[in-house]
């Protein structure tokens, strides 16, 4: 059945696109009708990314969807899960396509989704936060105006961050303005809401980002090891032997120096690497200790969460590997290249949580004292011996020391 999907179905995805969107449920479907154990959906995975052709992956993509599809049924307990995301200058991707041309009706699509995934399931309740970072262009209200004409109200909600600012909630006591915020903010004030409003005591917090890079029918996969080997957060990785990845343009080059010089000040995340995918979910019970009095607002904001959860229990984290296909034209970080200012962030994490290692002070300071224009100049001559290795290596491989980063 899997070689009759390999030939029949369509050799590229996009889940922007409501017809493979369609076709992806249907060929989940009928993976699903095979009573295939997860063991063998795995082995067959397996054997597919081995052969490395990029008209696998719509194949790839329902598989990963038929296994979270699987998890679902062995939910035997009450589960609350509360999936966040931020929006800023969304206001055409938010759209459908024949209202703009980047239009991706991204909520009506994740909706969809969630719907699809907990079908059937009458253990499990779910809403859908979305907060506003600040929006210009009134992205939430967009959103709300969404929400109410589909009727969606009792299980999807806008937050605005502007207004936790104004009403001095926790989360956002330390932001002056939304301006301080670059996604980071708006995000942990929606995990703090999720965590409030909840009455059920099993709960599971997701963040997820506001394109449709990663289809929300994964989320089993996240939840299941929260469930059922204890760990209290689970990361979605695109940098796992079994991830599947479909990326449009390359700055891999520059994501080694970022992922090399950061973990030269951050020690207690281990083999963890892919800290910038936006797909993680938490124990709603650990979501209070590791927000609280975050110093990050902006987009380093995802390293702070994971290294504080990695100072209260160095065990508690899961790396998970998803399908992700890249949702690139109306980005609004593509442009912003903020490698530099997440490394700064990260130098003053390393100040605070950690004590001085006379190694990581070299790079902290040659971080701290370095410009645009200087790391301009280093992206363009970063050394060979961090572009040739795989970033799995950075966690051990220190060779590259700031004097030769200095002299190119």
């Amino acid at each position: 059945m899997i070689e009759q999907l390999i030939t029949s179905c369509p050799k590229e995805l996009d889940l922007t696109n409501a017809t493979h969107a369609q076709l992806i449920y249907e060929a989940v479907t009928s993976i699903l009708q095979e009573d295939y154990p997860i063991s063998e959906i795995e082995a067959i995975e397996s054997r597919l990314i081995r052969q490395n052709n990029p008209e696998h992956i719509f194949v790839l993509q329902a598989l990963k969807l038929a296994k979270s599809k699987i998890l679902v049924g062995q939910i035997t307990e009450p589960l609350m899960i509360s999936v966040v995301f931020a929006v800023y200058k969304e206001h055409n991707r938010i759209r459908k396509n024949s209202e703009h041309p980047h239009g991706e009706d991204f909520l009506l699509k994740k909706v969809k989704q969630l719907e699809w995934l907990f079908k059937d399931q009458p253990q499990v309740q779910w809403e859908l936060l979305i907060v506003d970072d600040g929006c210009p262009e009134k992205s939430g209200e967009i959103a709300q105006g969404i929400i109410e004409a589909n009727q969606l109200n009792k299980q999807v909600r806008v937050l605005y961050l502007h207004e936790a600012i104004k009403k001095s909630y926790p989360p956002a006591a330390s932001i002056a303005s939304t301006n301080e915020s670059q996604k980071g903010g708006s995000i942990v004030y929606g995990m703090w809401d999720a965590v409030q409003k909840s009455t059920n005591s099993n709960q599971i917090v997701i963040y997820t980002d506001a394109d449709l890079s990663t289809h929300l029918g994964q989320l089993m996969l996240l939840i299941n090891p929260l469930l059922k080997k204890g760990n209290l957060v689970a990361i979605g990785s695109r940098r796992e032997p079994t991830s599947v990845v479909i990326k449009k343009g390359s700055r891999n080059d520059r994501g080694k120096l970022f992922i090399y010089l950061w973990k030269r000040l951050i020690p207690n995340l281990g083999d963890i690497i892919d800290t910038q995918c936006g797909f993680k979910a938490f124990r709603a019970e650990i979501v209070p200790d590791i927000i609280d009095n975050m110093i990050e607002k902006k987009f380093a904001f995802d390293i702070e969460l994971l290294l504080r959860t990695a100072l209260i229990n160095q065990d508690a984290i899961i790396k998970v590997p998803i399908a992700w296909i890249d949702s690139e034209a109306a980005s609004t970080t593509t442009d912003l290249q903020p490698y530099l200012p997440m490394l700064k962030s990260i130098t003053r994490m390393y100040r605070k949580y950690f004590p001085r290692e006379a190694g990581a002070e070299e790079f902290a300071d040659f971080i701290e004292a370095m410009d645009d224009q200087a790391f301009a100049v280093l992206l363009d001559n970063i050394p060979e011996n961090i572009t040739r290795r795989e970033p799995l290596e950075f966690t051990e491989y220190d060779q590259v020391r700031v004097l030769e980063l200095k002299t190119k």
